[in-house]
């Protein structure tokens, strides 16, 4: 009960914190007190995070038709114009220069920065670049969310089916989590944009993906890896998050879902927001295909609810970490990490409850859980 009454009043706590956080335009900073300059210069990636949160919470009712379109317009903005921009990087991407400026890595020349992003399978993708793509992923995902699209397509995925099957194979599936976050990265470059292929091209593309997800699906733990043996745990889960990220916008089944609950079951999460949220999503997701262990799901998740109120701050936002905001973000300092909410932990913590409240039954109104 005591949960209950904390879950119904959470809305209104979390609007407070949030409003704490604008800065006009569709603009938000990562924290209330402790933002480095990276942190509030950088601007995109806030920008979706604090949509996906008032998304969730049914809170885009306190913000007005000309805020919203503000806001939407204030993503699109990021999108590079046709042509190769001063970075290096790939035509129609996502950029947030002042992010990119506060990720510290060896200069690699522009045309190497373009060849490793046109071939991310065959070398490392620096970080920067790394940045660009989930970004880019991001922006297209809350856009779609907003009911709105890119100002240009992003073509820079495979365009075969031969070049799709490569690619996929070149990804490192020992090591599952990255691998897993750059196929939901392609499932949402097909998906969330009017794209210029044929519907025929598009079929087959995504018929690839789920030819090779197929293959993939380890049938003893419902997990999806490369190796001749599993890898750590964390990778297990996190990769089974990101693929089942991909599966959900490529709208198909789970390959293992009572397998998947099994392994996810013998383990909570770690504390960090990024290891609740992927947890409760691959229990949530496999819960819409399977009544496997449903009451243990639901007892588990009463016990979810007491660690991410550990995140909960005086400030009403949530911590990454509990007690400490977020200081990371694609390898870019953002803020000191005191003891305050951050937008990250508040978005992924949000985000979990969203699930937890719909695999307990409990019927908040204005809720309801996104598509990352």
């Amino acid at each position: 009960m005591i949960q209950q009454q904390w879950l119904w009043s959470l809305g209104d706590d979390v609007l407070e914190f949030m409003e704490s956080l604008k800065m006009g335009h569709g603009r938000f900073r990562p924290c209330r007190t402790g933002a480095s300059a990276a942190g509030l210069q950088a601007s995109l990636g806030f920008s979706c995070l604090a949509y996906k949160i008032y998304y969730s919470l049914g809170l885009l009712r306190h913000v007005d038709t000309r805020e919203l379109t503000t806001w939407g317009e204030h993503i699109q903005s990021f999108q590079c114009p046709e042509g190769l921009p001063p970075q290096g990087t790939l035509p129609d991407a996502f950029i947030d220069p002042p992010l990119l400026e506060a990720i510290h890595e060896p200069h690699v020349s522009p045309m190497r920065h373009l060849f490793s992003l046109l071939r991310p399978g065959e070398r490392p993708i620096p970080p920067k670049d790394s940045a660009i793509l989930a970004e880019t992923k991001q922006a297209m995902a809350t856009l779609t969310q907003m009911g709105s699209r890119p100002l240009r397509p992003f073509m820079h995925f495979p365009r075969t089916p031969r070049e799709m099957r490569r690619r996929l194979m070149h990804f490192n599936w020992s090591e599952p989590w990255a691998a897993g976050g750059k196929t939901a990265a392609l499932a949402v470059f097909l998906q969330a944009q009017e794209a210029t292929p044929t519907p025929s091209l598009q079929k087959h593309l995504l018929q690839v993906m789920t030819d090779f997800l197929d293959r993939l699906a380890d049938s003893h733990t419902g997990t999806y890896f490369r190796g001749p043996s599993p890898p750590a745990r964390g990778q297990m889960i996190n990769g089974a998050m990101k693929v089942l990220n991909a599966l959900e916008w490529l709208q198909y089944p789970i390959h293992y879902p009572e397998k998947l609950i099994d392994t996810t079951l013998r383990q909570d999460p770690p504390a960090a927001g990024c290891h609740v949220v992927d947890w409760v999503y691959v229990l949530h997701q496999c819960s819409q295909q399977t009544h496997h262990r449903r009451h243990e799901i639901q007892d588990r998740m009463v016990a979810v609810i007491d660690l991410i109120q550990s995140h909960h701050n005086d400030d009403r936002g949530f911590s990454y970490q509990p007690h400490r905001a977020q200081t990371g973000y694609y390898g870019a300092t953002i803020s000191l990490g005191r003891d305050e909410g951050d937008i990250h932990g508040t978005c992924l913590l949000t985000w979990a409850l969203t699930m937890i409240a719909e695999l307990l039954e409990i019927d908040i109104p204005g809720w309801r859980v996104q598509r990352p």
